[in-house]
């Protein structure tokens, strides 16, 4: 009886514990939601909900936004709802999803445009390089971040709806690579993959079009406290990191179109860009810059080396932010510090 009646409290204890700790972090993500409502707009954003619903009782927390204004300078973004989820025994992975449309109105420059969408989910997960140092709050990293959206279309609304963009479905992943973890320099790498299927981009001349893009950022830090440094980005140069744009690619039937990109790109000690870049296109250089009236001669030149199959190939060489082509400078890039 004595020990049936021990388990019983403990059973309530435990109970207790779980509802006041929900409780808890329901009223301290409420604050949090207000403490964004007092914000000045302008040196930090400032965050508005029509309505703030808290929920999701006992096993998750659901924080849900309706009506939601984000106030920057002369930025307004306002998105009919947004909500955010996490499960109470696993808080280090946050499920989002969103409701259109959400607009965009820039007061000083009068642009105004509208995002449209369907099924817009997005998730973030961490991991720890060390479980018992991760109750500490350090050595926490990206494991995962995740976009998934349908029927997207952006339009410009300055003078009635103006499409912009237009896509079937999108994708977009930032995820850990394992091969990339060196644990001794604590340091990680970043994988990072995206596609959009049926794009439409009326004021580049692209219709049906599909795109993907793999790259991978090396060298960063296993852990997110130190990504937020002010040196984050000559810590990194410091340790000899670099972006690598695996492939970027995208293609059109009509008119039959195509294009292929990789490369790399590190930074000095004074941060400036160095690397190259090389693409291979079909008919996209053509089409778009005789649309400038670009003369052929000039062209061809942007094309590059012509393949048998209707290609043409080239490299763009960037060495201390200066970027030529063929030996002539086309741009320069301004220092990253």
């Amino acid at each position: 009886m004595r020990k049936f009646a021990a388990l019983f409290i403990a059973i309530i204890l435990v109970v207790a514990v779980w509802i006041g700790g929900w409780l808890f972090a329901a009223a301290e993500a409420r604050k949090q939601v207000d403490l964004l409502a007092q914000n000045d707009g302008e040196s930090n954003p400032r965050i508005t909900c029509g309505t703030l619903n808290i929920s999701g009782f006992p096993f998750r927390l659901d924080v849900e936004c309706v009506d939601g204004t984000l106030t920057q300078l002369d930025t307004t973004v306002t998105l009919a709802g947004l909500r955010a989820s996490v499960m109470v025994y696993n808080p280090t992975h946050v499920l989002v999803s969103a409701k259109a449309p959400l607009a965009i109105a820039d007061a000083f420059s009068g642009a105004q445009s509208r995002l449209d969408f369907t099924g817009l989910q997005a998730s973030a997960r961490l991991t720890s390089r060390d479980i018992l140092e991760g109750f500490t709050g350090v050595g926490w990293r990206i494991a995962n971040v995740s976009l998934v959206a349908d029927d997207v279309t952006w339009n410009d609304t300055v003078l009635g709806d103006m499409l912009r963009m237009s896509t079937d479905h999108l994708e977009a992943h930032l995820v850990d690579l394992p091969e990339g973890r060196d644990k001794a320099a604590r340091v990680a790498t970043l994988g990072v993959y995206a596609s959009l299927a049926n794009l439409t981009l009326p004021q580049l001349g692209v219709t049906a079009g599909q795109s993907t893009l793999e790259a991978k950022i090396d060298q960063l830090p296993d852990d997110l406290l130190e990504a937020t440094s002010p040196d984050a980005i000559r810590n990194w140069q410091a340790r000899g990191g670099k972006l690598t744009l695996v492939k970027w690619q995208g293609t059109q039937a009509e008119p039959d179109e195509r294009f292929e990109v990789a490369g790399e790109v590190s930074l000095d000690a004074i941060g400036r860009a160095n690397g190259q870049v090389t693409y291979t296109t079909k008919g996209v250089l053509d089409r778009m810059l005789s649309s400038f009236q670009v003369p052929p001669l000039q062209i061809a030149a942007f094309k590059g080396m012509p393949g048998a199959d209707g290609t043409a190939t080239n490299t763009l060489g960037i060495a201390d932010g200066r970027v030529t082509l063929a030996g002539f400078l086309i741009a320069e890039l301004l220092p990253a510090f």
